[in-house]
């Protein structure tokens, strides 16, 4: 059976629309997520922005603000979500399914939903980037690195439908299969030791680059732009080696310019060459797996910077691999335990 799954997803903002966008009937863009098609459709600007009555309920509920830790007096404790919501975009996700029935199961919704976002995800960060706008973000899947789970944080609802008769589906007593979430971001943030704050400003009148560029990655990573992520990860681990030659007041001797120019990996120079050098250390022999990680982080990022493919070059099985989000999020890790490391050299 052939189905449609319809999402509409609620924005923060409103989508850098011109009048052109409101001209079609119904403007599509179409993508291709891992094999599935998705058709993108951004609301025209006469739109409704809850266009049916699962999206009028939405809209009408109330979200608690709750936090265990301190909320400043005068910060609300409940907002409604339509007053988070300025506009939408829908994603059409077509797929094939045994029975109606599969359609009511959560991991294929779950699974739809992200080829959902993966797509309106491509068509934002194309309007971010034609339109030179950072502001334009896209839906944001937020990950945790300590529980290695996604939390999709934006209302949105998903209706079923039959692809041959457009018609919603529904159960045998009438109840139509759709539904939704009133999800928001938390406006807490883990709180910060006054301490570290002030260190850090003592420090620099900046913060620390390679750790402000491991900030950017992840939220690149966020945003499923694994591209920018990507250079971002490796700048962090370049900046942070070079500082530490510096911090050692060699920059500009002979023999660490012989180890930077050997045709070894950057992880091999600079993260077990040069600190055996310098410090009697090696981040290889202290920690193989994530100096690994950050070895095939590096050759990922210096395709992307000069060829723009997200692939790098297994030497051990001697085959190019095609780098994906999980990939990426592993990348993170050892980028972040290799700078953490060198740091502390």
């Amino acid at each position: 059976m052939k189905v449609v799954a319809q999402f509409q997803f609620y924005l923060p903002y409103f989508l850098p629309r011109t009048a052109a966008w409101s001209e079609p009937p119904y403007l599509q863009h179409k993508f291709d997520v891992e094999g599935q098609l998705v058709h993108v459709h951004p609301r025209k600007a006469n739109e409704e922005l809850f266009p049916s009555p699962i999206d009028k309920m939405l809209g009408e509920s109330r979200i608690k603000v709750e936090s265990n830790f301190i909320m400043p007096v005068g910060a609300p404790d409940e907002i409604f979500v339509r007053h988070r919501c300025f506009d939408r975009i829908e994603a059409q996700v077509f797929g094939d399914v045994a029975s109606k029935d599969d359609c009511l199961d959560h991991e294929l919704a779950f699974a739809y939903r992200r080829s959902a976002i993966s797509a309106c995800n491509k068509f934002l960060y194309h309007c971010r980037v034609a339109g030179g706008d950072p502001e334009v973000e896209g839906l944001i899947w937020y990950y945790n690195f300590e529980q290695d789970r996604c939390y999709f944080a934006l209302p949105h609802s998903l209706a079923w439908f039959d692809f041959k008769t457009k018609e919603l589906l529904r159960d045998d007593d009438g109840k139509a299969f759709w539904t939704a979430a009133g999800a928001f971001r938390s406006p807490v943030r883990m709180p910060v030791e006054l301490g570290k704050i002030q260190r850090s400003l003592t420090f620099d009148d900046q913060p620390d680059l390679p750790q402000g560029l491991l900030v950017s990655a992840k939220k690149c990573l966020m945003l499923e732009q694994l591209h920018e992520g990507m250079v971002n990860l490796g700048s962090a681990c370049e900046i942070a080696s070079t500082r530490y030659i510096n911090r050692k007041g060699l920059s500009g001797s002979a023999q660490i310019r012989d180890i930077l120019k050997r045709k070894v990996s950057f992880a091999e120079k600079r993260y077990n060459q040069l600190t055996i050098q310098l410090s009697g250390r090696s981040f290889k022999a202290e920690d193989v797996n994530s100096f690994s990680l950050l070895e095939n982080a590096y050759r990922t990022r210096n395709n992307v910077a000069h060829s723009g493919e997200l692939v790098y070059k297994d030497l051990r099985l001697g085959k190019t691999i095609a780098v994906t989000r999980s990939i990426v999020n592993d990348f993170y890790r050892g980028c972040e335990r290799a700078v953490e490391w060198i740091e502390a050299l």
